[in-house]
């Protein structure tokens, strides 16, 4: 008897110990000031906290363990943006980079040792991958006019990313598409392609945004068809395309956790703002929030 209640009290002391999962989000708090804050929440959407209070463009990107990663112009220029990391509490804020990031997404691999991030207006490589002092490892150079929003495969070894052969959205004819990179033999295929590619239209939103990669090893990213912005699933190949939000007005920005359930901002129900959602591995849609705050770019935390 003493033996199980040990068994039973120690198999109780590792569930407790065990990491919960919250999720981390960008407020519009003050559209007149473009201040963005990060909060944090439950993921049935109970108990939203700002964890920033900064007064500053705050917008979170990525997250690892416990530890939530963010660009800030906190104490710089407007828009002048850093990384920065923090916990899930919003404590223990350390800037991580002395140079200027674009705005971009990133990845992380190495177990979140090591970032991918895009520097701002850096002329010897498009992207760098860094270490947690902000140390440049490694420069990434692609031969494509424009990137943005790179991201490292679930082992590492590949990174996809958002490219162009036209210089800016601004020239006439650009339009976005994944690519990814062997980081190994440097190695380039494009991956996505869209109706409106070769067109010579005004570029008018995203064809290929936000890539996440998915713990198996999916790809899956943002695209305007029809319209209308859905959240799509892609081999890393290029086939078997399919969309996993086939829902009414847009979803865009959007994270994984290792389950394999999907939290995503979506504008809908003829809401003229943005509001969070889950969708679960059973494919059911569950929505978080409905205020009147502009919600954007959920990212699963853990805490403790």
């Amino acid at each position: 008897m003493k033996k199980l209640l040990y068994t039973l009290s120690l198999a109780f002391a590792i569930v407790s110990c065990q990491a919960q999962q919250k999720m981390a989000y960008n407020v519009l708090e003050d559209p007149a000031t473009q201040n963005y804050e990060v909060y944090v929440m439950d993921t049935n959407g109970k108990n939203p906290k700002n964890i920033t209070n900064s007064k500053s463009v705050d917008w979170v990107y990525d997250s690892f363990n416990e530890k939530i990663y963010f660009l800030s112009d906190r104490s710089e220029c407007f828009r002048c943006l850093y990384l920065y990391e923090m916990d899930s509490e919003g404590k223990n804020v350390r800037k991580v980079t002395d140079f200027k990031l674009a705005d971009s997404w990133l990845g992380s691999r190495k177990k979140g040792t090591e970032f991918i991030v895009k520097p701002a207006k850096a002329k010897d490589a498009k992207f760098y991958i860094i270490n947690l002092q902000g140390k440049i490892l490694e420069k990434v150079n692609v031969n494509l006019a424009y990137t943005n929003d790179p991201t490292f495969s679930p082992d590492g070894k590949h990174i996809v990313f958002r490219g162009s052969d036209k210089t800016s959205p601004r020239e006439l004819g650009f339009t976005d598409a994944l690519y990814m990179m062997n980081l190994q033999s440097k190695e380039v295929s494009k991956i996505t392609s869209h109706p409106d590619e070769g067109t010579g239209k005004q570029w008018t939103g995203y064809l290929a945004a936000a890539p996440r990669w998915r713990a198996d090893g999916k790809i899956s990213f943002a695209s305007m068809q029809d319209n209308n912005y859905d959240i799509y699933l892609i081999n890393p190949d290029g086939t078997e395309m399919e969309s996993v939000t086939p829902l009414e007005n847009n979803q865009v920005y959007h994270h994984w956790n290792d389950k394999g359930e999907l939290i995503f901002e979506a504008s809908m129900n003829n809401h003229s703002g943005y509001e969070l959602y889950k969708r679960t591995t059973e494919g059911k849609v569950i929505q978080l929030t409905d205020d009147n705050l502009e919600q954007y770019a959920p990212v699963f935390v853990k805490t403790k």
